[in-house]
């Protein structure tokens, strides 16, 4: 899931159809507002006891027929439309090993792109190539259905700006960790980036995944509470520096972090109004978000 700021630096035909058929934009408004709009309209009803119950009334309202899992997929989800109008329906195919939270996301994500399919007919329902910004917009229409904005705003004011806070999160609402701190960034409650690095065989930490800006190829000043971190399996607060290199010259960034183990290596949150819990998970998992 990409940062929305990154998507409305882009535009498309397929999403300038999108903008102009849906008919709520406005001199201010962004294809994410647009978005956040359908999605909120489509999901309206009687409250969903679950996130699965949530997902498949979503399905239904945007007209998804039938949900097949498919093992050995070369893909985490795709969808086929039925016929060649948006009335005649869609199939959905989906990953069986994928895990619950991803398989989740996939559908939510899937069925995002019917909203393309209902207002720019002409270029869905004929060979097309794969757009990025249609992509972004329904990875960000996901997040929109999963995590409702109103109540995540108030529970958020409960909690600090911290790993544990996010970990928290993402199992209260059943989705990954990028997804939730992408949601929270577009609310605009936390200001954060998170970040996943990998330690090499040279024992050197390498930037994996990077969640909530633009990607920069960026290393640690003293990547020395990386190394402590990974060893003794300790969560730590504290600030320091990151840079990247260009042309011989390096920038570097004053940050102030939360850094846990996780699987994949050692998760980093940083950004700004970041402290500590009392409890601390010992171990995170981060499920990448689609």
């Amino acid at each position: 899931m990409q940062n929305s700021q990154d998507c409305s630096e882009r535009q498309s035909n397929i999403v300038r159809l999108f903008l102009e058929r849906s008919g709520l934009t406005s001199p201010h408004g962004s294809a994410e507002q647009v978005m956040t709009e359908l999605v909120e309209r489509a999901a309206r009803g009687k409250r969903a006891s679950s996130q699965g119950q949530r997902v498949q009334r979503f399905l239904a309202a945007r007209n998804i027929v039938s949900v097949e899992f498919v093992h050995d997929a070369g893909y985490d989800g795709m969808i086929e439309p039925i016929r060649s109008t948006f009335s005649g329906g869609f199939r959905m195919l989906l990953n069986a090993n994928a895990s619950e939270v991803r398989a989740r996301f996939t559908a939510a994500h899937e069925a995002c792109h019917t909203f393309f399919y209902e207002l720019a007919p002409e270029i869905k329902f004929h060979p097309h190539e794969k757009d990025d910004y249609e992509e972004s917009l329904c990875n960000f229409g996901a997040a929109v259905l999963l995590i409702p904005a109103a109540p995540l705003r108030v529970r958020t004011k409960k909690l600090p700006i911290c790993l544990d806070s996010l970990q928290q999160l993402a199992e209260e609402y059943a989705v990954s960790l990028p997804t939730m701190l992408l949601r929270l960034r577009s609310l605009g409650l936390w200001k954060c980036q998170l970040s996943l690095w990998h330690r090499s065989v040279n024992g050197e930490f390498v930037l994996d995944r990077f969640y909530g800006g633009r990607r920069i190829e960026c290393k640690w000043h003293d990547a020395s509470v990386l190394e402590r971190v990974w060893k003794s399996n300790e969560s730590a607060f504290e600030t320091g520096f990151v840079y990247a290199e260009s042309r011989g010259a390096k920038a570097y960034k004053p940050i102030a972090y939360h850094v846990q183990r996780s699987n994949q290596g050692v998760t980093v949150l940083w950004g700004s109004g970041i402290r500590p819990t009392v409890s601390t998970y010992p171990l995170l998992e981060v499920v990448h978000a689609a």
